[in-house]
C-alpha cells in the first residue's frame, strides 16, 4: 500500500513537473530564510552560556541627576574587596579596568592587543580553562601576563608561550604564566591578555576614592546565595562607605544572562529590552516568512486540484474512502516538505558564509546535531500537515459523479480562505519593505544631522610611547607637509567621552539640584582642527598659556548657567577649586548620536602618555598621497610603535552598526517574502485563470478584447493587494512609532513610505498575474468550448 501511495506521488510530482517545482522550490526557500534566521536567534539566546553563569554578575552603578537616572557599569575602585569581605554569599570578586589595545613585542616583532589589569578571582568567575601554566599561581606576581591561544598564536605562533617575556607597549616586560583556551565568540566579556591588577593600581592611586566610578566589578556568588539579599546589602553600600564624600550612588547586581539582550535602560532606570526587542522581531519575521511558504504551498497544491479531479472520481468509484485519499494527499504534502527541507540544507550549507559576513558571525549548521535534526523534522512533520491538511481535505471531497462527468466544484469557503491567506501574505510582505524604508530614514536622517563639527577626512592617531613628548613638533611637521590643515589633542575619541561629574557649581545654581556634565581634556588646536564654533567668548590660547584654570563649555551648559547662554568670562567651581569659562562652543554631538547634546566642557590637557591625536586632512587631498606623509612623521618620532589610525567617519559609522544589521535583514527578507508571496499569488492566478477558462471563451467570442480580459482577471487581485495595504498600513505605523519612540533624534514617518511600498507591492503583483492573465486571454475561445 505504501509503495503505490509513493509511485503515485513521484508519478504526480513529474507529471506537474513545473508546478512542483514551484511547491518545492518556494518551501525550500522559506525554509532557508527561517533556518538562517533560527541559527542566529539560537545564538543570541544563548550568549555568555559559560559555565556558572547562573552566578555570574557584574556591579552597575545608579546615579540620578536633574530628573534623569543613568545605569552603568562603573564603580568605585574600593568597591570589589570591601562587598566581598562584607557581604554574605559574594563567593568571588574581581576588579577590572577597563579595556586597552596594547602593543606586544617579542623582538622585532609588534602586534596590537586588547586586554584587562584584573584581580585573579576573574579567572574563578569565569572559570577560564588552562592550557598552559596553573591558574592558582598565574597571576601571583605583578610581571606576570596571562594569554589567551588565539592571542598567544598571534605573537609566538605555533611555538609553547609559557615563561617566554613580552615588552608591552615598549615599556615593562611581562612573563607568560598562562595560555587559557578562548572564550566563546558569542561571549559579551572578551579579552587577549590579563595582567595582574596591582600594577594598574600603583600607577593610577587616585581610584582608592569612592566618589570614582571608574572600574568595573564582577560578581560570582555562592551557589546557596541568594541574589535578592545580596542586593539589598549591596544598594546603599557606597554610600554608607563615603559618608565625607556626598555620594550619590546606588548599586545593584546584574546576572549575567541579561547582559547582551537587556543591558539598556530608561531615564527612569527601569530595565528595557534592548536588544531583545530584535530577537523577538526576527524570530516573528522567520515564523511569518515560514508561514507564507506553507501558504504558498497550499494555493499552488488548490491550483492544480482540478487537474486531480476526475482521478478524485475515479478512486472514489471503484472503493477509496476519503480517508485514504487525503492519507494519499497528506504523504505527498510531506514528501514535497520533506524534498524541500533536503533542498533547503543545501541551500543553507551555500549560502551561510554570505549570511555570516552580513550578521557579522561565525554561524554553523550541523544536521546531525539533535537539536537541528529535531528542528528539521519538525519543519518537515509541521510544513507537510500544514501545508497538506487542507488540499488533501479539499480534493477528497469532490463529488465522483459531478468530476467524473467534468464538473467544476464550487470555490465556496477554499476561494475565501485562499484569498485571505495571500492578503495576509501580501500585508506581511509590505509591512517589512515599510520597516526597511523607515530604519533606513532614520539612520540617513541622523547622519546627516547638524553635527557641530567636521568629521570627513578627520584621522586619528593614539599617543604612544614618545608621541606627547614631540606633539608641538610633530603638529608643525604634519601641517609643513601641505596636505594636513590642523592637528589637536583629545584624552579620548570624541564620540568616546568616559569622564563626567556632578560636582560642578555656580552661581545662582540651585543646591538641590543635581547635573551630570562629562568633560574631555583637549588642547588649544582641538577645537579648530574639528571645526568647531565658538558663539560666545574665545578659544584656549596657544599652549595653553595662562589657561591652566579655564574651561570651554557648549551651549547646553551655558544654557544652565544662564538662559541666553551669554557666560563667558564667569567662573564655574568644581568642587571647590575655580575655573573661568574662556568660551562657549556651539552644541555638538558626543557619544549618543541618537541624544540631544547634554551639558559638557572642555579642560586643559596635561602630558600624559594616553589619548589621541586628530589630523585634519586637507579637502580634495589624495588619501594615498597623504597617509604616507602622516605615517612617515608619526613614525620618525614613535619608531618603536605600528602606524595605528582610524577615519573619524568609519568611527561615526560604527555607532549605527545595530541599525544597520536590522535593516540589512530586514531588507533581505522583505525581498525574500515578496519573492515567495510572487510565487502565491501566481499559484492562486493559475488557478482563478482555470477555473475561469471557459467563461473567458465565451467572452472573447462575444467580442471581449485581450486588454479587457486581462484588466477582469486583474481586477481581484488589485483589490486583494488593496486591501494588503489597509491591513499592514496601521500595523506598520504602529510598529515603527513604537520603534522611533525609543530615539530622542529621530525622523517622522512619512505618508508617501506607505503610499511607495502599497504601489510597488500593487505593481509586481500585477507583473506577476499579468502572466496567466495574458495566457488566459490569448487563448483559443474553440478550445475552452469544445466540451460544451
Amino acid at each position: 500500500m505504501l509503495k503505490n501511495y509513493l509511485k503515485a506521488t513521484f508519478r504526480n510530482l513529474w507529471k506537474t513537473r513545473g508546478y512542483s517545482f514551484l511547491n518545492i522550490f518556494g518551501l525550500a526557500v522559506g525554509i532557508t530564510a527561517a533556518s538562517l534566521i533560527f541559527l542566529w536567534v539560537a545564538d543570541e539566546m544563548t550568549y555568555d552560556n559559560l559555565p556558572g553563569h547562573e552566578n555570574i554578575y557584574i556591579v552597575k552603578s545608579k546615579q540620578t541627576f536633574d530628573g534623569a537616572t543613568n545605569v552603568f557599569d562603573a564603580v568605585p575602585g574600593l568597591l570589589g574587596p570591601a562587598v566581598k569581605d562584607e557581604i554574605p554569599g559574594i563567593q568571588y570578586a574581581a576588579r577590572v579596568a577597563w579595556a586597552s589595545s596594547s602593543l606586544f613585542s617579542v623582538g622585532d616583532h609588534g602586534i596590537y592587543q586588547s586586554g584587562h589589569f584584573a584581580e585573579p578571582d576573574l579567572m574563578q568567575i569565569f572559570s577560564l580553562e588552562f592550557v598552559e601554566g596553573d591558574k592558582a599561581t598565574a597571576m601571583a606576581n605583578p610581571t606576570d601576563l596571562v594569554l589567551t591561544q588565539s592571542a598567544a598564536a598571534r605573537i609566538f605562533g605555533d611555538e609553547p608561550a609559557l615563561g617566554k617575556l613580552v615588552r608591552v607597549d615598549n615599556d615593562k616586560s611581562y612573563t607568560v604564566s598562562g595560555v587559557v583556551r578562548d572564550l566563546p565568540k558569542n561571549s559579551t566579556f572578551q579579552f587577549d591578555w590579563l595582567i595582574p591588577f596591582e600594577v594598574y593600581e600603583q600607577e593610577n592611586q587616585w581610584i582608592r576614592q569612592w566618589r570614582n566610578n571608574v572600574l568595573m566589578t564582577y560578581i560570582r556568588l555562592e551557589p546557596s546565595a541568594n541574589p535578592v539579599d545580596v542586593n539589598g546589602k549591596l544598594h546603599d553600600f557606597a554610600i554608607r562607605k563615603s559618608v565625607n564624600e556626598q555620594l550619590n550612588t546606588h548599586n545593584l547586581l546584574y546576572p549575567m544572562a541579561r547582559w547582551r539582550l537587556y543591558n539598556s535602560f530608561d531615564r527612569d532606570g527601569n530595565e528595557q529590552e534592548g536588544r531583545m526587542k530584535y530577537v523577538r522581531l526576527f524570530s516573528i519575521i522567520a515564523w511569518v516568512v515560514l508561514l507564507i511558504a506553507c501558504i504558498n504551498f497550499m494555493n499552488l497544491a488548490t491550483a492544480r486540484s482540478e487537474k486531480r479531479a476526475k482521478e478524485v472520481g475515479m478512486r472514489k468509484v471503484i472503493g477509496a474512502s476519503r480517508p485514504s485519499l487525503m492519507f494519499q494527499f497528506l504523504g505527498e504534502s510531506i514528501v514535497m516538505a520533506l524534498i524541500s527541507t533536503l533542498l533547503a540544507v543545501v541551500l543553507v550549507y551555500s549560502s551561510i558564509g554570505v549570511f555570516n559576513n552580513l550578521v557579522e558571525k561565525e554561524l554553523a549548521m550541523d544536521i546531525f546535531k539533535p537539536a537541528h535534526l529535531i528542528f528539521l523534522g519538525g519543519i518537515v512533520l509541521a510544513c507537510g500537515l500544514l501545508s497538506g491538511i487542507y488540499p488533501a481535505w479539499y480534493l477528497s471531497s469532490f463529488n465522483p459523479i459531478s468530476t467524473l462527468k467534468g464538473g467544476k466544484q464550487k470555490a465556496g469557503t477554499a476561494g475565501f480562505i485562499r484569498r485571505g491567506l495571500v492578503v495576509l501574505q501580501y500585508a506581511a510582505s509590505i509591512t517589512l519593505i515599510i520597516c526597511t524604508v523607515v530604519i533606513f530614514q532614520q539612520v540617513q536622517y541622523t547622519k546627516g544631522r547638524e553635527l557641530g563639527y567636521e568629521r570627513s577626512h578627520v584621522l586619528l592617531t593614539p599617543l604612544q610611547g614618545a608621541l606627547v613628548n614631540h606633539i608641538e613638533a610633530i603638529k608643525e611637521q604634519l601641517v609643513a607637509t601641505g596636505v594636513v590643515e590642523n592637528a589637536g589633542i583629545s584624552e579620548s575619541r570624541l564620540l568616546n567621552i568616559g569622564s563626567n561629574t556632578w560636582h560642578m557649581n555656580w552661581e545662582g545654581k540651585d543646591p538641590g539640584k543635581q547635573v551630570m556634565i562629562a568633560n574631555l581634556r583637549v588642547d588649544a588646536d582641538f577645537i579648530p582642527t574639528l571645526g568647531m564654533e565658538l558663539v560666545d567668548g574665545r578659544n584656549f590660547r596657544a599652549r595653553m598659556l595662562g589657561d591652566s584654570s579655564s574651561i570651554v563649555i557648549n551651549e547646553a551648559f551655558a544654557k544652565l548657567i544662564s538662559p541666553d547662554a551669554n557666560v563667558a568670562g564667569q567662573t564655574v567651581y568644581w568642587d571647590k577649586t575655580p575655573y573661568t569659562i574662556a568660551g562657549v562652543v556651539k552644541d555638538f554631538v558626543y557619544n549618543n548620536v541618537y541624544t540631544l547634546p547634554s551639558p559638557m566642557f572642555f579642560r586643559p590637557f596635561e602630558v600624559q602618555p594616553y589619548g589621541q591625536l586628530n589630523i585634519k586632512i586637507k579637502a580634495g587631498t589624495d588619501l594615498t598621497e597623504a597617509l604616507p606623509k602622516i605615517e612617515d612623521i608619526i613614525q620618525t618620532h614613535n619608531p618603536g610603535y605600528p602606524f595605528d589610525y582610524h577615519f573619524f567617519d568609519d568611527l561615526f559609522d560604527a555607532k549605527f552598526k545595530s541599525e544597520m544589521l536590522i535593516q540589512k535583514l530586514a531588507g533581505v527578507f522583505a525581498v525574500l517574502s515578496i519573492v515567495i508571496s510572487c510565487l502565491g499569488l501566481f499559484g492562486l492566478a493559475a488557478f482563478t485563470a482555470e477555473r475561469r477558462t471557459k467563461e473567458m471563451g465565451i467572452r472573447k467570442v462575444l467580442g471581449a478584447s485581450i486588454s479587457s480580459l486581462v484588466g477582469l482577471l486583474n481586477r481581484e487581485f488589485v483589490m486583494l493587494v488593496l486591501v494588503s495595504c489597509a491591513v499592514a498600513f496601521p500595523f506598520a505605523w504602529w510598529m515603527m512609532s513604537d520603534w522611533l519612540s525609543n530615539y530622542q533624534y529621530r525622523t517622522d514617518l512619512h505618508w508617501w513610505v506607505f503610499a511607495l511600498a502599497g504601489a510597488g507591492a500593487l505593481v509586481i503583483a500585477l507583473l506577476t498575474v499579468s502572466s496567466q492573465a495574458i495566457k488566459a486571454a490569448l487563448m483559443n475561445p474553440t478550445k475552452s468550448l469544445r466540451d460544451e
